[in-house]
């Protein structure tokens, strides 16, 4: 809630999010967050850990002991990064324009020759520009945030692979597939699985 009350305070204040002010709240709530304009980053706390040390505690008052340790401090799941934090300050305004046009679009199956013609620029000054500020070509942008968008699905939702293809821009599953685990290591179904453990340990 703080931090949606920061983004509106921003936003009256024509200060820009995220190129002036990166906002990351706590909690993750998937509705709220994405509710919120820009979507809201945020911080994954581990619950189940949380509450099975609560348990512990507990348990120590009930059988009359005095718990050992009160302050505990658990370490969070991870963090869902959306277009509140997801951007780098970059002065060139060409770049700047591109990469708004794919932080916002990239899950709408863009091409590079549509980034191209949002930035106004020819694609061996774009290619040369983001290879210089990102290491990386535009198509290989538009796919990691592609990807991140398929890891926050995975881990929030209980979608099937077609229906996230679907909500990333893939025509084809099988693709996405291929293209999830070339970049990341892992399989769709191996890095939720992964995820689904992190939270229940």
């Amino acid at each position: 809630m703080r931090a949606q009350q920061i983004i509106t305070a921003a936003q009256s204040c024509d200060i820009l999010m995220p190129e002036e002010v990166a906002v990351l709240g706590v909690n993750n709530d998937p509705i709220r967050c994405e509710l919120a304009y820009p979507p809201l980053s945020s911080v994954v706390p581990n619950a189940f850990q949380s509450g099975y040390n609560a348990a512990e505690v507990l348990a120590e008052l009930l059988a009359g002991r005095k718990p050992k340790n009160y302050d505990q401090r658990i370490e969070p799941v991870g963090v869902v990064t959306r277009p509140s934090s997801d951007v780098l300050a970059i002065n060139d305004r060409n770049v700047a324009t591109a990469l708004s046009f794919i932080r916002q679009r990239a899950c709408q199956g863009i091409t590079v020759e549509q980034v191209m013609k949002y930035a106004f620029a020819s694609r061996s000054q774009l290619e040369k520009k983001f290879r210089h500020y990102l290491g990386r070509s535009p198509q290989a942008e538009i796919r990691r945030v592609q990807v991140s968008k398929i890891r926050q699905l995975l881990f929030e939702t209980d979608f099937p692979l077609k229906k996230i293809a679907e909500l990333t821009g893939f025509e084809h599953a099988e693709y996405m597939c291929v293209l999830f685990k070339r970049l990341t290591g892992d399989s769709p179904g191996i890095y939720r699985k992964k995820m689904q453990s992190k939270v229940a340990q």
